[in-house]
């Protein structure tokens, strides 16, 4: 008995530091899982402000003034041609001017193409519009552009945009009073559901709804006489290709990257090749 007695003291110790190890790994696990919770929090909040708040991005382009109904607004010029081929309205996303828009401005600027912005975030944080005063907006974005490049009467326009820009684009167009030359549309990655402005649930991507929303179908028979192009991410849940549905006979394009996330691949050499080959489709005579 005595010698168990001797082996039972001996593994004491033992067991002690094998219990305070243990004690050790869940306090050092409980902090790891803390410090992970912190990391996981700060990112998520960055993510909301990043999708709150507009970008605070500077676009190169040249500020071009627009007088409107409700108090004056602006558009970013950009032209690298003394007679431009057409004329390009470039709306933006619920966030504002990016990189993305900037990217493509240049990109059609390069081509040949006199380009105006259209800030969707600028517009719905100054003022509430409706339809009316979105087209007016649009129209006399063309008329800056035409005015300071001094592009023809009769060239060709395209309103195009991304995201919240291309469903604001759609808007603009379907109306009777829409500018001369009015070819197509080029849209990436437009919603179902559109709205004159902007909410926070918008802007954390919940669909648009209210008397303020629009139906990107409802308007669609109003596209009569254009072309639409859609660019359409095959990783992207957000835009949404049914509301084509309504178009009737109106021509429409779906443009595949099926690898690309809601921006496009960053609006990179890929989709802006596909964008050249969407205009040219656009003014492209009906097949017969």
């Amino acid at each position: 008995m005595a010698p168990a007695r001797r082996a039972g003291r001996h593994h004491r110790p033992h067991r002690r530091r094998l219990e305070e190890c243990v004690r050790k790994f869940k306090v050092m696990i409980r902090k790891i899982l803390i410090a992970l919770g912190v990391i996981i929090l700060v990112l998520l909040v960055k993510f909301i402000l990043h999708l709150v708040l507009p970008r605070n991005f500077r676009g190169s382009g040249e500020v071009l003034p627009l007088a409107l109904p409700h108090g004056t607004f602006q558009t970013l010029y950009y032209n690298q041609n003394a007679t431009p081929k057409g004329v390009v309205i470039v709306g933006t996303g619920d966030g504002g001017w990016s990189y993305w828009e900037e990217k493509v401005s240049k990109h059609l600027a390069e081509k040949g193409y006199a380009v105006g912005s259209w800030d969707c975030r600028k517009f719905a944080d100054t003022r509430t519009y409706d339809q009316a005063e979105l087209a007016a907006g649009f129209r006399e974005a063309v008329k800056a552009v035409r005015r300071r490049s001094g592009a023809r009467e009769d060239c060709p326009v395209w309103y195009s945009g991304w995201s919240t820009g291309a469903e604001q684009s759609v808007a603009a167009a379907a109306v009777a009073d829409r500018p001369a030359g009015l070819t197509g549309l080029l849209l990436a990655a437009p919603g179902k559901v559109g709205r004159y402005g902007i909410t926070e649930s918008d802007l954390l991507g919940m669909e648009p709804s209210g008397p303020d929303s629009f139906e990107l179908a409802s308007l669609a028979p109003k596209l009569t006489g254009l072309k639409i192009a859609q660019f359409v991410a095959g990783l992207d849940p957000l835009d949404d290709t049914t509301w084509q549905a309504g178009l009737g006979n109106i021509p429409v394009k779906n443009i595949d990257l099926p690898t690309s996330l809601h921006d496009m691949g960053g609006a990179g050499e890929e989709f802006l090749g596909k964008l050249d080959a969407a205009m040219a489709w656009t003014l492209a005579s009906p097949e017969k």
